[in-house]
């Protein structure tokens, strides 16, 4: 039992990556090969989305406890708790590049207003900011990881290892890149951080799933990462005045992160 519910969230990643590129491939574009084009944007989202519900229900049906809701982390109950730690701890993750980005000048009320404004029309703000999110998050965390515990491992190893299925979701980019002409050196350097990267990541919204008993957090926290990207330690660089301080914010905001996480998912706490 435990190898097949393993096996199933290993489903779930090839049904989501399948289906974002089946929705293209059924009725062929003119632009299909670019992943950015907004008419391949938009089928893929449907992909996304259909996957997404798919896997919900087939993890529902197979565990069949009858608070599938919870189990899932989808009730409504829990989720203002999750948002709003996972809102907190993320942005407390990302205080150095906060820092640097108010220096830009890229909080400033006008450029705000702009990159929200042109965000609304543009399809690739809509899958990076909003349907990516959320369609991962309720596949790799609310279908995957009550798989992966109602096999019998512990909460600490569901955490640690089954965000590899949500890593190796990501490789058919590198597949992509390679079939696009890319150099393989450079692709397989490329896929080496984003493995890494959607590791790591995967695992702190998967512990935030486990601890707040809620996907919410999980998703706030991959809106805010997809947002701010990886931190640039070259940017601290380009502000000599306060790069000292910089420098301290970034390792104060994970170390706070990491010293706070747990206090703050205590169950009565905030969630």
């Amino acid at each position: 039992m435990t190898y097949a519910l393993i096996f199933l969230s290993l489903f779930h990643a090839v049904l989501y990556v399948a289906c974002i590129y089946a929705a293209v491939a059924i009725s062929p574009l003119e632009h299909s090969s670019s992943r950015d084009h907004p008419l391949v944007i938009r089928r893929r989202m449907r992909g996304a989305l259909a996957a997404t519900l798919a896997s919900l229900v087939i993890t529902a049906l197979v565990l069949r406890p009858l608070d599938w809701v919870e189990q899932l982390g989808l009730s409504p109950h829990a989720a203002g708790g999750s948002l709003g730690v996972g809102l907190f701890l993320t942005l407390l993750l990302y205080l150095g590049p906060l820092w640097v980005g108010h220096l830009d000048g890229a909080f400033a009320w006008e450029h705000v207003r702009h990159s929200l404004r042109q965000a609304m029309w543009d399809a690739a703000s809509w899958r990076n900011y909003a349907v990516g999110p959320l369609t991962e998050e309720l596949v790799f965390r609310a279908a995957t990881v009550p798989l992966w515990l109602a096999s019998g491992l512990s909460p600490l190893v569901c955490v640690a290892v089954s965000p590899l299925v949500f890593a190796v979701a990501h490789v058919h980019h590198a597949v992509a890149a390679w079939c696009g002409g890319e150099a393989l050196p450079k692709v397989l350097g490329r896929m080496a951080v984003q493995l890494a990267y959607t590791s790591v990541f995967g695992c702190y919204a998967a512990a935030l799933f486990v601890r707040t008993r809620s996907v919410a957090g999980s998703v706030a926290a991959h809106v805010v990462c997809n947002v701010m990207g990886l931190p640039s330690v070259e940017r601290i660089a380009e502000h000599g005045k306060y790069k000292y301080a910089l420098w301290i914010a970034h390792v104060v905001g994970l170390l706070g992160m990491v010293l706070l996480f747990e206090p703050m998912t205590r169950p009565g706490v905030f969630v």
